[in-house]
């Protein structure tokens, strides 16, 4: 990495916050994982629930949804939902465009692995689609392992993964 990317990456780092869900955020939540999914796919009716009512469909049932800010713009957001015995799915996660590659995700990622071990969860888990190279690397360094696709939540979701955060 030469040193300009060394220091645009270091002055990124230093300029963001993580914080969790508040009501005007809701936009910038259904916007970020709108684009991120058009990329590739179309939106679901299962993406319509969860982003346009996402108290409901997250916060009411207990979970959380985190958000990276970059000079008070937010950048990336990630949904924790709970489930039945002490389950929490991983879903919506992305980054804008504009700053992936900057180790964020891995950032967002910890945060929500943290958030599930402090509610006493004994798993996280995540439907993805293998064309999503860069997220597949993400939950593998974080010991995510692959187990059979039992959902079909997300028409496009041709994998599923599986991390235990019970010590």
């Amino acid at each position: 990495m030469d040193s300009k990317v060394s220091f645009q990456k270091k002055e990124i780092m230093e300029e963001f916050q993580v914080k969790t869900f508040q009501p005007q955020y809701a936009k910038a939540f259904y916007e970020l994982n709108k684009n991120w999914i058009e990329e590739y796919w179309e939106l679901e009716q299962s993406d319509l629930n969860d982003l346009l009512n996402p108290i409901k469909s997250v916060i009411e049932k207990g979970g959380e949804i985190f958000f990276i800010l970059h000079k008070e713009v937010i950048i990336g957001t990630a949904a924790m939902i709970p489930l039945d015995n002490r389950i929490m799915e991983l879903a919506k996660m992305t980054i804008h465009v504009n700053y992936r590659g900057l180790g964020l995700s891995k950032i967002l990622l910890s945060q929500c692995i943290s958030y599930a071990k402090n509610e006493k969860m004994k798993e996280i888990f995540l439907i993805s689609n293998s064309k999503l190279k860069a997220a597949r690397n993400l939950y593998d360094i974080f010991n995510f392992k692959e187990v059979p696709l039992d959902s079909k939540k997300y028409l496009r979701g041709d994998y599923k993964m599986l991390l235990k955060v019970e010590d």
